[in-house]
């Protein structure tokens, strides 16, 4: 999920994956999330953990295959902790509302791009495409992830 309402970024942390997920693709998973944290650290950008319990990639984890994501909250309620440190960091505008939920339409009709926080989507599609140009500009992929 990448563009709530009433956004927050997080990055899922290879030590909340299932326990069923082998320490070969923790790893790997952690070097890709690596380049995700980087990069909000690099752009001055708050970020949480989460875990990936409702995400649709936990499958891949269990096949083996290294999975590294964001989400931006569902719903659950913000906290006047996180607007407040959010507002510190981004700015009067940009920190939410504390005491509503992440994404008021998550799964309901209303669930539509009218639903979203241009700053939070924007900034978690850079993110995305950001892993993914670095990803395709590793020669050998597969060394990097798993040596």
């Amino acid at each position: 999920m990448l563009a709530s309402s009433n956004y927050y970024f997080s990055i899922y942390q290879p030590a909340k994956l299932p326990s069923a997920t082998s320490s070969k693709v923790k790893n790997a998973s952690d070097t890709i999330l690596q380049v995700l944290r980087n990069w909000f650290d690099k752009h001055d950008l708050p970020w949480d953990e989460s875990e990936p319990i409702l995400s649709d990639y936990v499958p891949f984890l269990f096949a083996g295959i290294p999975c590294a994501g964001t989400f931006s909250g569902t719903d659950t309620i913000k906290t006047s902790e996180r607007r407040d440190r959010y507002g510190r960091v981004l700015g009067h505008g940009y920190d939410g509302i504390a005491g509503i939920h992440f994404d008021s339409c998550y799964h309901q009709a209303c669930d539509t791009i009218e639903n979203i926080n241009p700053f939070g989507y924007e900034t978690m599609v850079k993110s995305a495409a950001h892993v993914l140009e670095t990803l395709a500009r590793i020669f050998n992929l597969n060394l990097w992830l798993y040596e």
